[in-house]
């Protein structure tokens, strides 16, 4: 006969050295070790299927180990890593087995209820456990299983019929002897309650109780494992789905209600709701009344998958879970909301259905409620259980986004519509005075252009300003407008474009005109190098390229918080000069006669013509251009190397003022100044010190940061312009005239000039005196 004792007898026999400490009478290694070392003869085939994890089989050999294999094969317990784990069949089945390893006569399990706060015991049948269904209120001193569901310890009867604690016995069986064990998850919460009995008098010995604490404590454990992890899986799937739903929704591929429709259906089919209700809380109009609005998909019955939407709700009023919940800001669980005093007895009219189990949470941001949602009634008929309020939390953290973006969208599409009456307002004040439109239309939109005209010396001061959107509708005409434009539409569009300049010392229509005079020079004078569409952007560029300038800078823009700031992250008013150049056109209707593809190339060629008239943008083209020229590599086939010079010609153009005749560009430096005092002005009364160009304090600093200017931006770029077309010569001639002036204009600054006085008798200078003036500025 085979030694019964394993190999392994001596870690079992220092396991047993520490349970077997105090005065127990010493026993037979085999009967010592009955709970660890189970004859196999004495096990079903449940049984040792069960006990593996804790007990040791009885092998012969490894031969007979192999064929016994799937008695101690661990993945029986891979039923605990499924989705769809039977826990309370697999504790039945292992009480069964503790039954049999503890040679007791029977045992019943009991369920916790934490909800109902009652014991509930299983039958065989765990499928259909409703079925027969026998509850117990958890109280102390009643019955033995109900005790120790409250207590949370274990308890050994060893004469059930004369202990007084328990005068019902054991209810069902006429024991003698009984062990009652909690099944206790790692929180500390009771899942249930093991009930070993004997029908004789042999008590349950300290062996016998160490095994049942031992797989009472891992069946404990292996619950809360299980529930955990199917929890999450849960979750994650949620996550996974509602994720997806939230793509398309942010992605303007869904609506709200088909939102709603899907999140409600993922939600509702998660926990088992017969109902869902989704309520966005108006925050804008709450006033003394909450109002929401109101999406509810119905009971399951009525067939529905679309929310009815209710426009409005007044849920500080109703006497509702949910107007509780948005009045409050705390979840509810309402296990009877018919029979709850706080509430009306709700009863769907349509199926009959009443309200009985509730789910209901707020949705929150930083200011309190923004929403609520509610789930209503369990398929199963059972209340909502921890479980569902986890999952419900992770679904209420989902609901949050969806509620902050409708209610940006609702935001947007306010206004998007606010906007619209804006811009209908500000067509009104844009359109030109019939009278001047009439007169331009008299010449057909066109004004015949002075003799010089076409030299780079010619300014608007030599004529009447009244004729330049004459001349400029003239430049137009001849450059690109001949034939693919309307000449009524052309001459109201340039009536508009210079009526929306402001007052200005510089930035005002004059500018505007003296810049697309210098653009139309160069490009008449260099005919065939741009295309059609190309030639017709610069021009509307120039006329276009200073709409409604403040007076300030970008800087000044930034500093001060302007709005203007906030919506474009860089050249903050050259992309307002466009956003008006494009509603002008499209108002007008410029290029109504011309493809499709032709005008959104128009517009994108005029915005980035616009955005070119930043000096920044400036630096960077042009350090990107000039190596490209200086080794002779500029190509017109390059689109690249084409863009970069149209935003060089809109730089050259933009500072053409200095190309002028020196009194006529002195005078439009002074213009300039003007505008950088005022803003220098505005900026000391702020607290700020001004840049030395914008301090009226330093203005006789203007002759020496002329000359600075000259040489840094103006002539570089000047130079860059006469590489490519050599007969734009003359700006650079009168560029560097104008340098020239300014250093005279230092030198004379520094002589003592001559006076009247000097010139008449002594006895005369006093005539004179009150009428000379000594210094000369």
């Amino acid at each position: 006969m085979v030694d019964p004792t394993p190999r392994s007898v001596k870690s079992v026999k220092s396991r047993l050295d520490t349970i077997k400490q105090g005065d127990e009478p010493q026993h037979s290694v085999s009967k010592v070790q009955s709970h660890f070392l189970v004859p196999s003869d004495k096990l079903d085939k449940i049984t040792r299927r069960v006990i593996a994890p804790y007990a040791q089989i009885e092998r012969k050999d490894v031969k007979e180990e192999v064929r016994e294999g799937p008695y101690l094969d661990i993945s029986r317990f891979n039923v605990f890593l499924e989705a769809t784990v039977d826990l309370n069949s697999l504790l039945y089945e292992t009480a069964n087995v503790l039954k049999a390893v503890t040679n007791s006569s029977g045992v019943f399990v009991y369920i916790v209820d934490p909800i109902k706060n009652e014991i509930v015991l299983m039958t065989q049948n765990t499928k259909n456990p409703e079925r027969h269904e026998v509850n117990i209120p958890i109280e102390e001193g009643k019955i033995a299983s109900a005790h120790v569901a409250f207590t949370k310890e274990y308890l050994v009867i060893e004469d059930v019929q004369r202990d007084r604690r328990f005068a019902e016995g054991l209810k069902w069986v006429d024991a003698k002897v009984a062990l009652c064990m909690p099944v206790l998850k790692p929180d500390g919460d009771c899942y249930a309650v093991l009930e070993l009995f004997r029908t004789h008098c042999e008590p349950y010995d300290h062996n016998i109780i160490y095994t049942v604490v031992s797989v009472a404590c891992w069946s404990g454990a292996a619950v809360h494992q299980a529930q955990a992890r199917i929890t999450l899986q849960k979750t994650a799937h949620l996550n996974s789905e509602l994720r997806t739903l939230l793509h398309n929704y942010f992605c303007d591929l869904a609506s709200i209600d088909t939102m709603l429709t899907d999140m409600l259906a993922v939600i509702k089919s998660f926990i088992g709701a017969m109902r869902s209700s989704f309520f966005i809380i108006d925050r804008e109009h709450t006033g003394e009344h909450l109002q929401a609005d109101m999406w509810d998909d119905g009971w399951s019955s009525e067939n529905t998958t679309m929310p009815r939407r209710k426009m409005k709700v007044n849920l500080s009023q109703e006497q509702t879970p949910a107007g509780l919940v948005a009045r409050t800001g705390h979840v509810l669980n309402l296990r009877d909301v018919y029979r709850d005093p706080r509430f009306t007895k709700e009863i769907d009219p349509t199926t009959g259905t009443v309200v009985r189990t509730c789910l209901v949470a707020p949705i929150m941001d930083k200011n309190g409620v923004i929403g609520v949602v509610q789930l209503t009634n369990k398929t199963n008929a059972q209340p909502f259980d921890a479980d569902d309020e986890m999952i419900f939390s992770v679904f209420v953290n989902y609901c949050s986004l969806i509620v902050h973006f409708y209610n940006m969208q609702t935001k947007k599409i306010y206004h998007e519509n606010l906007n619209k009456v804006y811009s209908n307002l500000m067509g009104l004040h844009l359109l030109p005075c019939r009278h001047d439109l009439e007169e331009l239309m008299e010449t057909n939109g066109v004004v015949l252009p002075p003799p010089n005209f076409k030299n780079y010396n010619y300014h608007i001061s030599e004529g009447s300003k009244e004729d330049m959107p004459g001349l400029v509708c003239s430049m137009f005409v001849e450059t690109f407008a001949d034939r693919n434009f309307e000449r009524q539409n052309l001459a109201d569009f340039v009536l508009t474009v210079l009526m929306s300049y402001r007052d200005n010392p510089y930035h005002n229509a004059e500018h505007a005109f003296v810049f697309t005079h210098t653009m139309y020079l160069i490009l008449v004078n260099n005919t065939g190098y741009f295309d059609f569409v190309e030639t017709a952007a610069l021009m509307l560029a120039g006329l276009c390229h200073d709409l409604d300038h403040p007076g300030f800078n970008n800087n000044y823009l930034q500093l001060t918080r302007h709005p203007l700031a906030s919506m474009y992250r860089s050249s903050t008013l050259e992309h307002h000069h466009y956003f008006l150049a494009k509603k002008i056109v499209e108002d007008k209707n410029l290029l109504s006669k011309l493809s499709i593809a032709d005008r959104e190339r128009i517009m994108l060629e005029l915005k980035y013509n616009i955005l070119c008239t930043d000096l920044a943008v400036y630096f960077q083209v042009r350090a990107q251009i000039t190596p490209i020229l200086t080794e002779c590599a500029f190509d017109w086939t390059n689109n690249s190397h084409r863009r970069m010079l149209k935003g060089i010609l809109m730089t050259t153009s933009d500072l053409s003022g200095s190309c002028k005749p020196f009194g006529v560009a002195k005078a439009i430096s002074e213009a300039v100044y003007e505008e950088f005092y005022n803003q220098g002005d505005k900026e000391r009364a702020l607290g700020y010190t001004p840049l030395s160009m914008m301090d009226r304090r330093r203005h006789l600093n203007q002759p020496p940061e002329q000359i600075q200017f000259l040489s840094v931006v103006v002539i570089p770029c000047l130079m860059i312009v006469q590489t490519v077309f050599p007969n734009t010569g003359p700006l650079l001639e009168n560029c560097r005239k104008t340098q020239e002036a300014w250093h005279e204009e230092i030198a004379i600054r520094g002589q003592k000039l001559w006076r009247q006085s000097v010139s008449v008798p002594r006895a005369s200078r006093n005539l004179f005196h009150a009428n000379t003036d000594t210094t000369t500025n």
